[in-house]
This record gives C-alpha cells, structure tokens and sequence, in this order.
C-alpha cells in the first residue's frame, strides 16, 4: 500500500482506541505522560493519584449467574483505579488492588475485572483497549505490556489486516 492510499484510510473508532491504548502503554513504560486535570472532570482523587484517560463504555456485571444489561458509562482511568460514572450520575470506585481476577480480549472488545464477589465487571466498548493496558500496567508491571497475550493485538502493526474490526 502507497504512503497516500494510507493517509486517506480512514480511521475507524476501534484504530483510535487502539492508538490511544498504545500511547498509553508508552507514556507508562516511560514512567510519565499526560496527567488530566480531575477537577474539570468533577471527580476527586486521593493524594498522588494520577488520571491517565477519561474512556467511554458499557459496564456490566454478573448477577444472578448471567451479564445484567449494559449500562453506558465514562470512566477515568487513573493509576489506582477505575472512577466509573453511570449513566445515573453515580461514580463507582473500581480499585485496581482490589482485584483477584482479571481478564481482557481486545479483539472480542472486552475487559473482565473481578474483585472476588461474585460480581465480576465487564467493561466493554471503545475504552476497553485502554482500560487493558492501565490494568495489566497496574497488576503485572509495566514490562507486562510486552509479553501479556491480551495485549498481542496491540503490538501488531496498525496497517496489519488482521486488525479489522468484524
């Protein structure tokens, strides 16, 4: 493909957050990067908390043995924690140490946290890349980012076709 067929490619919504989540996984791996500001974004942070991204979703949890219905949410992924906003305007603290259980399919659109409740979350849609990425930083080290096969997809060349969204 010619350097100008793929500038005119159009980018879909799945090539942005993939984009985004390895942004990410640099600025991480590098120890520094954007920081968003908490206040503008009506949440409060504990002492030395930092907020990465603010990522659009749908969350669900496991109740009564199957997915309740999907609820659209924005979540502010900061290096401690999930900081969910509901579509009711209500903000739910998922804590990244809290969790027992944590699973991602990037391709599938999805991440799978559980805290050992038995009400595992499922966040899924265009925040789920970079909700992967903070997760296995956070859980596994920053020298995760390498090797966690639920990242693979991430670490393929954004021109490689197997990266099309089905």
């Amino acid at each position: 493909m010619r350097k100008r067929s793929r500038a005119a490619k159009a980018l879909t919504g799945m090539d942005v957050s993939y984009a985004d989540a390895r942004h990410l996984a640099l600025e991480l791996a590098g120890g520094r990067g954007q920081s968003l500001d908490a206040m503008t974004a009506g949440v409060v942070l504990e002492g030395g908390e930092v907020a990465r991204r603010l990522v659009d979703g749908w969350l669900r949890i496991w109740v009564d043995g199957a997915w309740s219905l999907p609820r659209w949410t924005q979540s502010l992924v900061s290096d401690r924690r999930l900081l969910v906003r509901l579509d009711s305007g209500e903000l739910v603290s998922l804590w990244w140490e809290g969790l027992v259980g944590f699973s991602a399919d990037l391709e599938a659109g999805y991440v799978v946290l559980d805290f050992g409740d038995g009400r595992p979350r499922s966040l899924s849609g265009p925040g789920a890349p970079v909700v992967a990425v903070a997760g296995v930083a956070r859980l596994y080290g920053p020298e995760a980012m390498l090797t966690h096969p639920a990242l693979a997809p991430l670490r393929r060349h954004p021109d490689d076709s197997s990266l099309a969204v089905r």
